[in-house]
C-alpha cells in the first residue's frame, strides 16, 4: 500500500506564501491563545535587534494535554476549532486550518512549547522542535517528537519560545507590532475579555495614543445592524446624543434582504478644525484627536471577537470612503477623519477566512456584509446631503428677498436723512454701486461655470485613479510571483532572464500607483481651509508627489529654498493648485516637438523680500513662444494640441484670491519660461 509523502520544504513554502509578514504569523499564535480562554497574553521580544534573539508568547489559557498536542497542535491542515465548539468563556474559536502557527514558529532554528493543561493541576508538557533536523530528513515523517512530562507549581496556560530568530526587529516592526496587538482585540470594547502586552519600550507609548477615547468630539455617531433574519436599521446621532436620522431597512436597501450574519456598525466621523472644537468650549484639540485618528482611524472588521486583517489598515479603503468623498466631500467622511467597527459573531462559519488568514474569501456572505456597510454609509450621506441642500436652497431664495429689502431700506433712509439737494448725488453713487455689483456678479459666474468643468475633471479623474489602482496593485503582485517562482526554477539563471525585465515592472508599477493617487492627494477637503500655509512644506510634498513625473521624463529637479520657513495666509488647496500647474507647465515644455530631450532641469526657488515672498518655477525648456505673453493668461487659451488653457487660468486666479500677483518671463534664466508668483508674507 502506497501513501502520498511531503517533502520538508513544504514546511517552509506553507510558512512563508501564507503568511509573509512576521508580525502577523505572532499574531496568529496570539489567536490561538484567545481560543484556549486565555484573559491575557504576552508578547516578548529578547535581543531581536539582532540575528539569533528570541520571542516568547505566554498566555493563561486552558492549555494542552498530551493527545490535544498530538492530534491538535502538531496537526497541520486540520484543527479541533473546526469542529466550532463554544470555549468556556463563550467565545467561537477564530482559526480553522490549524496553518496560522507554522510561520511563526518557523521565524527561528528552535521552538520550544511548554503547556499547563488546566485539567491537570501541577502538570506541565513540553515539546521542542529542530527545524535544522527536517534538512537532514527525505520526509516530514521522518522527524519524531517526543513530548515530555513533568511537575510543577505554575498556573495553568502556555508558553511558546521561538529562538535563534533568523530575521531582525527594527524599531518601526516593532511599532507595528504593538498597533497591531492593540487593535487586535476591539480596544474600546470592555467586554473583550483579553488583555494583551507587549514587552518593548514602544509598546506603552504606543498603547498610550491608542488607550486615548476622544469619542466625545465626533460630530456624528452612526448606530447600524443587520439582526438574524437579515433586516437592517440604522440611526445617526449628532454630539449631543441627539438622534437626526432613523431608517428602517427599506431607507437603507433598495435590495431583499442581506445574506449575512448578524452584524453590528458603529461609526464616528469628525470634523478636524479649530472651530468645531472653539465652539465645544473644550481643552481638548483637534490636533489630538487628529494625532489619536491617526493611530486608530479607518473602520476595522472584528469576527468573533478578533480583528481580521488588512480591513481598517492604513493603506486599505475597504468601503471606498474616500472613493465616495470624491463625490460629495462636504457630507462623506475619508479613512482619516472616522473611527468605525464592524462586529460580526458569525456562529455557523459563513464567512470564510482566506488561507493566508488576510482577509475573506470574497463569497456572498462577505459581499452582502460589505454592501450592508456601504448602504448604510450612502444613506447617512443622502440625509445630511438633503439638510445641506435644504439650506443652500433656502439661502439661494433668500438672497433675492435681502437684496430687495436692504434696497428698499436704502431708499428709505434717503428719503428720511438726507436733504433735497444732496439726494441726487447719493442715488446716483448707490446706482453706479449696483452696477460694479452686477458686473461682480455676472464675473464670478462665468469663473462658477469654469470651475464646475474643472471640478468635474477632478471628480472624474480621481474615479479613474480609484479604479486604477486595483491592477496596478496585480503587476505588483505578479511581478513579486515572477521573481519567487523565477529564483527558485531558475536559481543563478533567473538574473540573466528575467532580472530587469521584472525590476521594470516594479518600477511601472510603483509609478502608476503614484499616478493614480495624484488627483485623490489633491482633492482633499481639509487643504481647502483657509489658514496660515507653510510654504516650504507644501513644496515639498508636491515635488515629492510628482518624482515619478519627473523620473519617467528624465528631469532633474532643484528645489532652492530660502533659509527661513515662510507662511502665507490662504490654504494649501490655493497654493498646490498654483505650483501644480506651474511645475505640469514645465513637464509639457520638454514635450512639444522639437523639445529637449537630455539634461532637462525645473528649478523651484524662493526668496523673500520684506515682507514678500517670491516663488520662482523656472525650466530650461523652450520657452514660452507662438502666443502673446498676455495671453497665456486666458482660459482655453494653448499652444499644445492636447492641452486645455485652464493651468495658468486657474494659477492666475489662486494667486490673485490670496492677494498676489503672478508674471511670466518668456526666456528666463535658464533659456525657458519662468513665473514668478509673489505672496504676502505672515508670522507663523
Amino acid at each position: 500500500m502506497m501513501h502520498f509523502k511531503f517533502s520538508p520544504k513544504i514546511l517552509q513554502r506553507l510558512g512563508e506564501e501564507l503568511i509573509p509578514n512576521p508580525d502577523q504569523g505572532i499574531i496568529e499564535l496570539v489567536k490561538n491563545s484567545y481560543d484556549a480562554d486565555a484573559t491575557e497574553c504576552t508578547v516578548e521580544l529578547i535581543k531581536t535587534n539582532a540575528i539569533g534573539g528570541l520571542i516568547i508568547i505566554s498566555d493563561n489559557g486552558v492549555g494542552m494535554d498530551k493527545d490535544a498536542i498530538s492530534e491538535g497542535w502538531l496537526v497541520l491542515g486540520r484543527s479541533k476549532k473546526a469542529i466550532r465548539e463554544v470555549t468556556q468563556l463563550g467565545r467561537l474559536p477564530v482559526g480553522n486550518k490549524g496553518l496560522g502557527r507554522l510561520a511563526a514558529l518557523q521565524m527561528g532554528s528552535q521552538v520550544l512549547l511548554k503547556t499547563r493543561p488546566k485539567d491537570e493541576p501541577g502538570v506541565e508538557y513540553s515539546l521542542t522542535i529542530n527545524w535544522d533536523d527536517f534538512e537532514e530528513a527525505d520526509v516530514l515523517e521522518d522527524v519524531a517528537f517526543d513530548v515530555q512530562k513533568s511537575i510543577t507549581d505554575k498556573e495553568y496556560g502556555t508558553d511558546i519560545i521561538v529562538s535563534n530568530l533568523k530575521k531582525i526587529f527594527n524599531k518601526r516592526d516593532i511599532q507595528r507590532l504593538a498597533r497591531e496587538l492593540l487593535l487586535l482585540a476591539d480596544p474600546f470594547d470592555n467586554h473583550v475579555g483579553f488583555r494583551l502586552k507587549l514587552i518593548a519600550p514602544e509598546f506603552s507609548e504606543i498603547e498610550k495614543q491608542v488607550n486615548n477615547a476622544y469619542f466625545d468630539y465626533a460630530e456624528y455617531h452612526l448606530q447600524a445592524s443587520i439582526n438574524e433574519f437579515g433586516i437592517a436599521e440604522a440611526r445617526l446621532l449628532d454630539w449631543q446624543k441627539n438622534v437626526i436620522f432613523h431608517a428602517k431597512h427599506n431607507a437603507i436597501s433598495q435590495q431583499e434582504l442581506y445574506k449575512t450574519p448578524r452584524t453590528e456598525f458603529e461609526l464616528w466621523v469628525f470634523f478636524l478644525n479649530p472651530q468645531t472644537f472653539s465652539a465645544r468650549k473644550t481643552s481638548i484639540s483637534f490636533t489630538q484627536v487628529r494625532e489619536w485618528l491617526a493611530q486608530v482611524g479607518n473602520v476595522r472588521l472584528y469576527h468573533r471577537g478578533l480583528r481580521v486583517k488588512p480591513y481598517g489598515d492604513s493603506d486599505d479603503d475597504w468601503l471606498n470612503l474616500n472613493y465616495a468623498r470624491a463625490r460629495n466631500p462636504e457630507v462623506r467622511p475619508s479613512t482619516k477623519t472616522v473611527i468605525g467597527r464592524v462586529i460580526v459573531n458569525d456562529p455557523d462559519d459563513i464567512l470564510l477566512q482566506k488561507t493566508d488568514r488576510l482577509g475573506f474569501i470574497e463569497n456572498e456572505a462577505f459581499l452582502e456584509l460589505k454592501r450592508f456597510a456601504v448602504d448604510v454609509l450612502e444613506w447617512m450621506a443622502k440625509e445630511r446631503l438633503k439638510v445641506t441642500e435644504t439650506q443652500r436652497q433656502r439661502i439661494k431664495k433668500q438672497v433675492p428677498r435681502d437684496l430687495t429689502e436692504a434696497k428698499a431700506r436704502i431708499e428709505e433712509v434717503i428719503e428720511a436723512e438726507v436733504p433735497q439737494e444732496s439726494r441726487p448725488q447719493v442715488i446716483e453713487a448707490v446706482q453706479q454701486y449696483e452696477t460694479v455689483t452686477e458686473r461682480e456678479t455676472k464675473v464670478l459666474r462665468e469663473d462658477l461655470q469654469l470651475y464646475r468643468s474643472l471640478a468635474t475633471a477632478g471628480t472624474t479623474a480621481a474615479v479613474f485613479a480609484h479604479e486604477s489602482a486595483k491592477p496596478v496593485t496585480s503587476i505588483a503582485k505578479i511581478a513579486n510571483r515572477i521573481e519567487k517562482k523565477g529564483k527558485e526554477i531558475l536559481g543563478e539563471k533567473y538574473e540573466q532572464y528575467f532580472g530587469e525585465p521584472v525590476r521594470k515592472l516594479y518600477q511601472v508599477s510603483k509609478s502608476l500607483l503614484r499616478f493614480s493617487n495624484f488627483p485623490l492627494h489633491l482633492l482633499k477637503r481639509e487643504k481647502r481651509r483657509a489658514g496660515v500655509v507653510d510654504v516650504h512644506s507644501v513644496l515639498d510634498d508636491i515635488v515629492a508627489l510628482f518624482q515619478s513625473f519627473f523620473d519617467e521624463g528624465e528631469i532633474q529637479v532643484i528645489k532652492e529654498k530660502v533659509d527661513t520657513k515662510p507662511c502665507i495666509y490662504g490654504s494649501e488647496a490655493l497654493l498646490e493648485a498654483i505650483i501644480t500647474n506651474l511645475l505640469t507647465n514645465a513637464i509639457n515644455a520638454f514635450n512639444v516637438e522639437g523639445g529637449r530631450i537630455e539634461e532637462r532641469q525645473v528649478i523651484i526657488r524662493t526668496e523673500t523680500e520684506g515682507s514678500n515672498l517670491k516663488i520662482k518655477v523656472l525650466d530650461n525648456g523652450s520657452g514660452i513662444h507662438n502666443i502673446k505673453l498676455d495671453e497665456i493668461w486666458l482660459p482655453g487659451t494653448t499652444t499644445r494640441q492636447d492641452g486645455t488653457g485652464l493651468g495658468l487660468t486657474i494659477v492666475r486666479d489662486s494667486v490673485a484670491d490670496m492677494g498676489g500677483s503672478v508674471d511670466a518671463i518668456p526666456k528666463g534664466e535658464l533659456g525657458g519660461a519662468e513665473f514668478i508668483v509673489e505672496l504676502t508674507l505672515i508670522s507663523e
